[in-house]
């Protein structure tokens, strides 16, 4: 195995760039931009208040990746802060080189944001870019996204003229149905000429093809069919098929893997939906007799196991953690494709690595020193790092550090790239903790909590349900989180009944409990913060997006509410709406659907309290506008304290501006200071 030196700096000068950059903000943007530029000032026990954009503005860096012959470096940056983001390529062996930026514009002059860029191979990127979306399905006008797929000739950093941009996918593409989604499947180590592509068809299948980088003739050499998930071995041979199906009258998946070399595809153990357990496989091994599979049947926390396609058994957990769901395996490419490295699994932070191989695990344990109190990801992978292994990104973040980039280098060491918000500074941030406190009936609920930095005990506080509501919370930095703490709220964000990640006894307590015992859940929480002396009793709101939204909605219409108010973002008023959501697809009606019962809002809205605010985006098309449109007017009807405020061109979270991020912290910040409650919060 190969050996990496101790972690160590080295002067990198791409970081310096940016943040030279930055320093001059260009005059004449609208105010909503125009904001980022404004200084931060000194709030209470001198710590810095910052103003609202300088957490929601464009990332500086984001989804830097390494070409397979590690010289470049690719990824989407801004220019200047209050630039348009632009796809970006580096010299990784002179990272003082002036990088190459261009946009995604079409040849009808249509501009695509950028969303994601990788590499097809050291000449070749696939880029895409979104837009919003005026349609008309039905009859009726949707308001969405649409996104487009863009091939970049790569020559050289020094010839800009020689680089260019191929558009749309499409017209690169010989496929005889509309196409509604481009991925890279597979890349081919022994002919960096070809790319197997995943491509999604307008049937809703996925569809392979042999994707000649040359001449762009391509080849389909997988037909998908309706609504299967598909992927490839290392060779890029389709090996793996999930669909839906049904057996003996219960709805289920179906896994099938392929006989190598051959088209024979055998039955893997099926999913049963109404049991929510069972073996889902994540990967196929080197050896074409093993496939990885997820496993949680029978355990409190999913394993990762071996099954073996010749004799059909599987294997005792070759992974698993004593307090945290097994999520993942971790390959290794170029020289090693196929060679498990490792595994990762869900612990306070999502996506934490465990490492098989010595060398990595040494490192990791060598930059964990290095960054203490950080979550330091190694990007090792296809697509991410260089093939022979000596050149990868590194992201190191953290509760109160929305993180930066770092390049690793076998033979220089880390080099500083940039971070993604360098107007916020993590020491004048507050850091977050994971604390557990038991609910009214013994269940014991972990939760993170969020105390601002300066101010008295006990803080004006906020509960922060997240939504799913089968999702769950981490450690890494979240807006929102950091804005209040900012602002001098406490925090909590509570992993209730019916949070995923936490051990099946958490999450199925939460079945038929909507507004119930998932709510006082919420409740109890605030209570303990109380008791700890750390919220004040008469100071108390709750906020919440989706189901969390959903959780708000609740909190105002049950009895004696511990809030002073509450702030719902794209929240279902009505369970049925759910129901109808869920019955759309058979698997969706025995898997989730018979978990959801409890309190609907929208039917007692005679019993609300206290005051609340509402907020939904126009373009949302997870939880329908209406069911915010209804909740408010029947409030207004009922006589009670309501507020309404449609985004517009805000999706589920989503938007392609952060001037629709920044009008929800606006939101947040107004409604808390002035009508939460006599005086507000």
């Amino acid at each position: 195995m190969r050996s990496f030196p101790t972690p160590r700096y080295a002067a990198a000068s791409l970081g310096a760039a940016l943040l030279v950059a930055f320093s001059a903000v260009s005059a004449g943007q609208d105010t909503a931009r125009a904001s980022v530029s404004e200084p931060p000032v000194a709030g209470a026990a001198g710590i810095t208040r910052y103003p609202i954009n300088a957490f929601v503005h464009e990332p500086v860096l984001s989804g830097l990746s390494v070409s397979p012959n590690g010289r470049y470096l690719a990824g989407i940056s801004l220019p200047a802060m209050n630039a348009v983001p632009q796809v970006t390529i580096w010299s990784a062996d002179d990272l003082s080189k002036p990088p190459l930026r261009f946009d995604l514009v079409a040849t009808n002059g249509s501009r695509w944001k950028p969303q994601f860029v990788n590499w097809l191979n050291d000449e070749r990127l696939l880029a895409s870019g979104g837009q919003t979306l005026d349609a008309n399905f039905g009859g009726r006008m949707i308001k969405t996204f649409n996104s487009n797929t863009f091939v970049y000739e790569l020559n050289s950093l020094d010839d800009p003229g020689r680089n260019r941009l191929r558009e749309p996918f499409e017209n690169l593409y010989s496929g005889r149905t509309p196409i509604r989604g481009v991925g890279i499947a597979r890349r081919l180590p022994n002919d960096t000429s070809r790319v197997i592509l995943s491509i999604r068809n307008a049937d809703g299948g996925t569809d392979l093809h042999d994707f000649n980088l040359k001449d762009y003739s391509n080849r389909r050499v997988y037909r998908g069919i309706p609504g299967e998930s598909l992927s490839t071995d290392w060779d890029g041979e389709a090996r793996l098929r999930s669909t839906s199906m049904t057996v003996d009258g219960d709805a289920g998946l179906s896994f099938r893997v392929r006989v190598k070399g051959t088209d024979e595809w055998k039955q893997m153990p099926r999913l049963v939906a109404k049991a929510r357990e069972g073996a889902e496989p994540i990967g196929v091994s080197k050896d074409p007799d093993i496939v990885y599979v997820r496993d949680n049947t029978g355990r409190e926390y999913s394993a990762i196991r071996e099954y073996r396609l010749s004799t059909g058994t599987m294997s005792e957990p070759i992974f698993a953690h004593p307090r945290y769901d097994a999520s993942g395996i971790i390959f290794g490419h170029g020289a090693r494709a196929g060679e498990l490295l490792g595994f990762r699994y869900e612990g306070l932070y999502q996506g934490t690595d465990y490492w098989l191989d010595e060398d990595l695990a040494r490192l990791q344990a060598s930059l964990d020193k290095t960054f203490p109190g950080k979550q330091v990801l190694m990007r090792i992978g296809e697509g991410l790092s260089s093939a022979d292994g000596r050149r990868f990104i590194v992201v190191v973040r953290g509760s109160n550090d929305p993180g930066s980039y770092y390049l690793y280098d076998l033979g220089k060491g880390l080099l500083p790239l940039g971070t993604i918000r360098p107007l916020l500074e993590p020491t004048q941030l507050a850091e977050t903790r994971f604390v557990t406190y038991k609910a009214r009936d013994g269940l014991v609920i972990p939760a993170y909590l969020t105390v601002p930095k300066g101010g008295a005990k006990p803080h004006p506080t906020v509960i922060l349900p997240h939504g799913g509501p089968w999702a769950r919370d981490d450690m890494s930095f979240d807006p929102w989180v950091q804005f209040l703490a900012n602002r001098g709220y406490a925090v909590l964000q509570p992993q209730y009944r019916g949070s995923l990640g936490w051990g099946q006894k958490l999450w199925r307590a939460g079945d038929r409990e909507w507004g119930q015992k998932m709510q006082d859940d919420k409740d109890d929480g605030a209570a303990w913060l109380v008791q700890q002396g750390l919220a004040d009793k008469d100071r108390l709101a709750m906020y919440g997006f989706s189901y969390g939204g959903y959780a708000a909605m609740a909190a105002i219409v049950r009895p004696n509410p511990p809030y002073q108010c509450a702030i719902a973002g794209a929240g279902l008023a009505e369970l049925r709406t759910f129901d109808k959501v869920t019955f759309g697809s058979r698997f969706g009606r025995d898997f989730q659907n018979p978990t959801v019962a409890g309190l609907s809002p929208l039917d007692e809205v005679q019993k609300a309290s206290i005051p609340i605010m509402i907020f939904h985006g126009d373009r949302d098309q997870t939880v329908p506008i209406e069911q915010s449109e209804k909740y408010h007017n029947a409030l207004k009807g009922a006589g009670k304290d309501t507020q309404y405020v449609e985004i517009k061109d805000y999706g589920h979270g989503p938007s392609l501006s952060p001037v629709q991020q920044a009008k929800v912290l606006e939101i947040l910040e107004t409604y808390l200071a002035n009508d939460c409650g006599p005086g507000g919060l």
